[in-house]
């Protein structure tokens, strides 16, 4: 399941961060997404089918690395660096740095190519950034505890995996791979969030009859149509915590440059995670004002 993560600003953004950077959902490798299924309470035969799935998916990553077939960074990236990013005063330490394919991120057209993406229309392409607008969908929500992040944040996210698969009104399996998203919701003071949810994007075979969640802490919702500038920071990076940070610094000096004014209010990423090197993507965005 593609795991969409939507974050913060600079101060809250470290100390919030830091705990959900840490957080180990289990599903990463396949003992530990094996435990977490039996933790959950899936039956003998569901964790066998997820089994099967997750050593497919890992399998077709090394098969793709395989191919030969070569995607440039500012494909994958989805816009060019800044120039002037490209200096020892923003970190950058050299192409070579940078040449591995598991740091590389697994190209956004890639992954609308392999699922279903929600409706967007591109925007804006510019250096150190691209925009989307994401159109108004039906998506299933549930709220994240912010009184207790680390386990909020993982019980969030099981029960939207739950929801996808059959547990609702219809016992349909919704989609194989969804579009998970996270936002928080910052308050006035640097550090405080006032709310944060989780949430996946319904795909159109259900957008007009969406399965009704038969846990009463998922509900349906409409979202209006939404602008985001969006930056990458993954590919699998061994410290996720201060590319992401990195990242949020240069996309709102990219924004900056070109006069763009966003909400200060709400910062989001999106995560796609799938077993295998180059098989990531990892973004943070903000919203237009």
């Amino acid at each position: 399941m593609c795991n969409l993560k939507l974050l913060m600003v600079l101060g809250l953004f470290v100390s919030v961060l830091s705990i959900t950077d840490d957080l180990d959902l289990g599903i990463s490798d396949e003992a530990g997404f094996e435990r977490q299924l039996r933790e959950q309470g899936f039956s003998g035969r569901e964790i066998s089918a997820f089994m099967q799935e997750h050593r497919a998916a890992a399998q077709e990553a090394l098969d793709e690395a395989e191919s030969g077939e070569f995607v440039r960074w500012n494909e994958a990236n989805g816009y060019r660096e800044c120039d002037r990013f490209k200096t020892r005063q923003y970190g950058f330490q050299g192409a070579g740095k940078d040449c591995t394919g598991c740091l590389k991120p697994y190209s956004y057209a890639q992954i609308c190519a392999k699922f279903e993406c929600p409706p967007f229309l591109p925007g804006v392409i510019a250096c150190g950034f691209e925009a989307r607008r994401i159109l108004s969908a039906k998506w299933a929500v549930t709220t994240i505890d912010t009184a207790d992040i680390e386990n909020g944040y993982r019980d969030a996210f099981w029960r939207l995996f739950k929801y996808v698969n059959r547990a609702n009104d219809q016992g349909v399996r919704i989609a194989t791979s969804v579009y998970t998203v996270s936002k928080w919701s910052l308050g006035g003071f640097l550090g405080q969030v006032e709310g944060g949810q989780m949430a996946v994007y319904i795909p159109s075979e259900f957008q007009a009859n969406p399965p009704a969640p038969t846990d009463s802490q998922v509900s349906v919702e409409t979202w209006a149509d939404i602008e985001t500038y969006d930056r990458v920071f993954g590919g699998d990076r061994p410290n996720n915590l201060k590319a992401l940070t990195k990242a949020y610094r240069l996309l709102k000096r990219s924004l900056q440059l070109k006069d763009i004014e966003y909400d200060n209010n709400m910062v989001m990423t999106f995560e796609y995670v799938k077993p295998g090197c180059g098989s990531q993507r990892s973004e943070i965005a903000v919203v237009g004002a």
